[in-house]
């Protein structure tokens, strides 16, 4: 039965959207937001919602989020500071937000998993030449030892998740590919899919694995879950033309299994493919251009749209977009290209475009950030090519020093 999880806090930021997303879904990093609010003027906020279970879990402050885990009828005091830009850095050595648990009704599970993993990476960090050089394994027992004498961890789903988090380390010392931690942890062990340390263990473990019929027959759960897996991991390496079967095999495991956890799964990896597939509808937006001219993505639904979605700049960005540039003289009217990018670096980026002379659309996100999320933009630059009708033609697409032309030139020609 679900019950209520409330979370009181303040962050740096304020008037920013705040919201508290359950990962329910481990295997395809699935978020749902349980809650969702603003920060007043002083950076406050309060979110409530309610969980079934123990969840990992995350606070968003926009589009930047802090891990965190959530409990059944647990309430948590926190701070977020979600630090500034630093525009000498790039987008990925940006410094990260950072949470801290006042306090937590929830028996010290938080706390507990915090510590544990605080201790863990300590020796991993001190001892890293004895663990992974010189794979001497009594590092081990010495972090299971640290564990039990400073946190005296009793509770289940914490000694889950540092058993995984150790067995993690332990393969490294193996040098076997994993066998002996698959015979150990996961052959004949309860399938954990809400602990993040097991999944992540079983995607590095199981990715190319070979299932015998005796493993079957011993772990049906964990073989359909490692079967799906798979079948996923091939649909994005299959070229687009042939994505069709691979679905069509991981949609009939969904509707025979028995696990409601792997039908979840399935309906999320259909979801995903279908919002992405050639031929699905691109999800239209409407932004400002610097010009304060209001500019809709439909508005280009008779031409093939190059969309690229940027923030900050780097000898990288600017190759690419001097490739850009040049391929758009060579596609001429023939494609639109439709670049995006943040109020924060929308100056910037205008500055950009003034020097370069570039003669397509800049667009503002402003305040509407949840459009990357409905891009699943997670790195700079994201490059998608829109085909004609306001259809998904490729999803992301390659960069322009890569082979986007190619594939830009088959939408055409098509």
């Amino acid at each position: 039965m679900a019950q209520n999880v409330t979370v009181n806090g303040r962050v740096n930021k304020p008037e920013a959207l705040i919201r508290l997303m359950v990962c329910d879904d481990l295997l395809n990093m699935h978020e749902t937001a349980i809650a969702e609010t603003y920060s007043n003027e002083q950076g406050y906020f309060i979110l409530e919602g309610e969980v079934e279970r123990i969840m990992p879990a995350a606070i968003y402050v926009g589009l930047e989020s802090v891990d965190f885990v959530v409990s059944p009828g647990a309430s948590y005091d926190v701070g977020v500071v979600v630090p500034d830009p630093d525009p000498s850095l790039s987008y990925f050595e940006q410094p990260q937000p950072t949470l801290r648990v006042k306090s937590a009704t929830d028996k010290g599970r938080y706390r507990e998993l915090v510590l544990s993993e605080m201790i863990i990476d300590d020796y991993v960090l001190n001892y890293f030449d004895q663990i992974y050089h010189r794979r001497q394994s009594r590092y081990l027992d010495s972090i299971r030892t640290t564990i039990d004498r400073e946190l005296h961890v009793t509770d289940p789903y914490v000694l889950q998740a540092n058993k995984y988090k150790i067995a993690s380390i332990q393969m490294a010392l193996n040098a076997d590919g994993g066998q002996k931690v698959i015979r150990d942890h996961f052959d004949g062990q309860p399938v954990l899919y809400d602990c993040l340390a097991y999944m992540d263990l079983f995607k590095d473990l199981f990715k190319n694995y070979e299932m015998s019929d005796e493993f079957r027959d011993r772990n049906p759960r964990l073989a359909e879950l490692i079967t799906v897996y798979q079948l996923r991991n091939a649909y994005y390496m299959e070229i687009p033309r042939l994505r069709g079967r691979v679905r069509k095999q991981i949609q009939v495991i969904g509707e025979k299994s028995r696990y409601d956890e792997t039908k979840t799964m399935v309906n999320h990896m259909l979801e995903r493919f279908d919002r992405f597939a050639p031929g699905a509808p691109a999800v239209d937006f409407e932004l400002n251009d610097v010009e304060g001219k209001t500019i809709k993505l439909s508005d280009y639904k008779d031409q093939v749209v190059v969309l690229l979605f940027v923030e900050g700049n780097s000898r990288t960005v600017s190759h690419q977009l001097e490739t850009l540039a040049e391929l758009h003289r060579q596609w001429q009217n023939r494609v639109q290209i439709v670049t995006v990018t943040t109020k924060d670096q929308i100056a910037l980026w205008r500055r950009r475009f003034e020097e370069r002379r570039y003669d397509w659309p800049l667009l503002n996100l402003e305040n509407n950030i949840l459009l990357l999320e409905q891009y699943e933009v997670h790195t700079f630059p994201e490059y998608f090519i829109i085909n004609k009708g306001t259809k998904i033609g490729m999803a992301p697409a390659p960069s322009p020093d890569q082979t986007l032309n190619d594939y830009v030139e088959s939408f055409i020609g098509g």
